[in-house]
């Protein structure tokens, strides 16, 4: 009959599986995964294997299939931070330079009441390891570690104080190697003379004591001219012990520190 449609060809047979295969097949891939861990190990057995045992890594450390994380040396292995509190110098540059602000500096025994020594406090719940703060660090005072061990029971626990890495630092676990060089375009820190007022506050706070306020010549008024109150010193940097903390600029009343470039 004309405008009738054609009815589609019917789909092959498809034939039915066996029950018996579906034991089967499973057994077979499990069969075949143990001969294979006869000769080449597919599992590290943690706790009781870890893989920053070097002669653990060099027996594992095969041709074909090598764990992730396997190899001779992991210097670039970013793990729980070690501080040094002894040469921690309060500069704040790992919480200034950390992208998830999870690096808070907080108050640790000893040194001056009135100015009392910060170090940094971490909370890994929210750090993601980039390891921009020991890259920052002027002194090489926080370093990462190799150790990967975090897992607690409360949230809390994961905040480490300033204690608690110190004691990372004694244990001597195998840490990064520490950037001693200084970038040849690093900005420096300028001073724009006319709007100083000679306050010391950034010699006041600067955490290396690289600036040091020095007299300048008092100038003899005009007649009628009222002479500006000010202490008529200024700060003098001296370059190669300064962190680039940026302390000073902060603290500046006036705004007349700024980083720039020596012409």
């Amino acid at each position: 009959m004309a405008g009738t449609a054609e009815r589609p060809p019917a789909p092959p047979a498809v034939a039915e599986e066996k029950p018996f295969l579906w034991v089967a097949r499973p057994l077979a891939t499990a069969a075949k995964q143990f001969v294979k861990s006869l000769w080449r190990p597919s599992t590290v057995v943690y706790p009781f294997e870890r893989l920053e045992d070097p002669k653990f890594r060099g027996q594992v450390g095969v041709a074909s299939g090598k764990p992730i994380g396997v190899g001779e040396i992991w210097d670039n292995y970013r793990g729980v931070h070690a501080l040094n509190i002894n040469t921690c110098i309060s500069c704040n540059l790992c919480a200034f330079s950390c992208p998830d602000v999870c690096i808070e500096m907080v108050n640790v025994p000893g040194g001056d009441p009135r100015h009392p020594k910060k170090c940094p406090q971490i909370d890994y719940g929210k750090c993601s390891f980039c390891g921009f703060c020991s890259d920052a660090c002027p002194e090489g005072c926080l370093t990462m570690t190799t150790r990967y061990e975090l897992s607690v029971h409360k949230r809390e626990e994961m905040v480490y104080s300033p204690a608690r890495m110190f004691e990372i630092f004694k244990s001597k676990l195998p840490m990064n190697p520490i950037r001693l060089e200084r970038p040849k375009n690093e900005d420096q820190i300028l001073l724009d003379p006319p709007i100083c007022i000679g306050c010391n506050a950034c010699a006041r706070d600067c955490p290396t004591q690289c600036i040091t306020m020095l007299d300048i010549p008092k100038p003899t008024p005009k007649p009628g001219e009222k002479m500006a109150k000010r202490i008529w010193k200024e700060p003098v940097i001296n370059d190669s012990d300064c962190v680039r903390c940026g302390t000073c600029i902060a603290v500046c009343p006036k705004d007349c520190l700024f980083w720039g470039t020596r012409q």
